[in-house]
């Protein structure tokens, strides 16, 4: 017979485990036009006022780390820039949101159809429910046929915003943009997809 002890450690290290898959990395999600030739592409550039909202008049800080952490990216890929006449143009956008997730009560144990009038069964229990207020960010990088003006691949990583990711920002913007670039399968001038990174 299972006892208490057992279900509440069963029930501690799943709640471990969902929060260790939650702390692993950024969540990535990407969208290519399965009709586009990546071969065309060998150069690229900013779009004017990438990362800015439409109010802004000035690239922040982290615009400018995102943008550095994008060239590194495209080049380490064979892309060069050209803010003349550019094969891809690049925009990219970074929001940060209040976020809830609740789980209500879970009432565990109780009464038992096997135990009817053989003797008086232990009321159970209620693991407590919880709030989670915190704050998540988004970074979405699009990539953008400048001969059609068409967006052609789209990648967004969506992450917690930490105490520890406020204080090493360089570092953290340089992960969510590898993170990115990692489910980019091509590389300038080439049609042939590469080995995704897992």
């Amino acid at each position: 017979m299972i006892g208490l002890k057992t279900v509440k450690l069963a029930l501690v290290g799943a709640m471990a485990m969902a929060l260790s898959a939650c702390a692993s990395g950024p969540r990535v999600y990407t969208d290519a036009d399965p009709a586009t030739d990546f071969g065309q592409f060998r150069t690229f550039a900013f779009v004017e006022g990438a990362g800015k909202d439409a109010e802004a008049r000035y690239q922040t800080l982290s615009g400018q780390r995102i943008e550095d952490a994008i060239n590194l990216a495209m080049v380490s890929r064979g892309y060069q820039l050209d803010i003349h006449t550019p094969d891809l143009l690049i925009n990219f956008h970074l929001k940060t949101q209040e976020k809830t997730r609740s789980s209500p009560p879970v009432y565990v144990g109780g009464y038992y159809g096997y135990r009817s009038g053989m003797y008086v069964g232990w009321p159970g229990y209620v693991e407590p429910g919880y709030v989670d207020s915190y704050t998540e960010g988004t970074l979405t990088i699009d990539l953008v046929n400048r001969q059609t003006d068409q967006m052609v691949w789209e990648g967004t990583a969506v992450s917690r915003v930490t105490s520890a990711v406020r204080k090493a920002p360089n570092e953290t913007v340089r992960a969510a943009v590898a993170s990115i670039f990692a489910k980019y399968p091509y590389v300038a001038g080439s049609s042939v997809p590469q080995p995704i990174s897992q």
